[in-house]
């Protein structure tokens, strides 16, 4: 699970209607069209709710959240939504690592350094959502690379 941390994010986000993948997607993924980076945020109704991996298929519509508009702000990210590199796991991330999306499978990894440009998250505190998690805020390095 992935929440935003601050009420009213929701109502300032940026969500493309007409978004879809060309390739099954998983809810809460981290995915970038024509240059910009989405969070997907499909809400769910009946069953799905209770589970958990949901995927949306190839083709479906995507609710696709702008992580641009939300620079500045908090995400709190279950550690199932990192990819970590060989020899890395949870023990390993600290308050100011670094972390970048999107992995190839759509998860934030973590990075040596922060880009000087496009957006990455940093780590600002280490918490429990569902299971291990993080809190991460939103940093854009150059907005001209994000389209800003």
């Amino acid at each position: 699970m992935i929440k935003c941390e601050t009420l009213g994010m929701i109502q300032i986000a940026k969500n493309n209607p007409v978004l879809t993948s060309e390739t099954d997607t998983a809810l809460y993924d981290f995915i970038t069209q024509d240059g910009i980076t989405y969070l997907v945020a499909n809400t769910l109704s009946g069953d799905e709710v209770y589970q958990d991996d949901i995927v949306i298929k190839a083709g479906d519509p995507i609710s696709g959240f702008e992580i641009l508009a939300w620079e500045g702000m908090n995400l709190l990210v279950d550690e199932k939504h990192i990819a970590y590199g060989e020899n890395e796991d949870y023990t390993d991330i600290t308050v100011d690592t670094t972390l970048l999306g999107i992995a190839e499978d759509g998860k934030l990894k973590i990075i040596a350094e922060a880009p000087s440009d496009g957006i990455y998250f940093k780590v600002i505190d280490k918490c429990r959502l569902t299971e291990n998690a993080v809190k991460v805020v939103i940093v854009v390095a150059d907005y001209a690379v994000v389209g800003g």
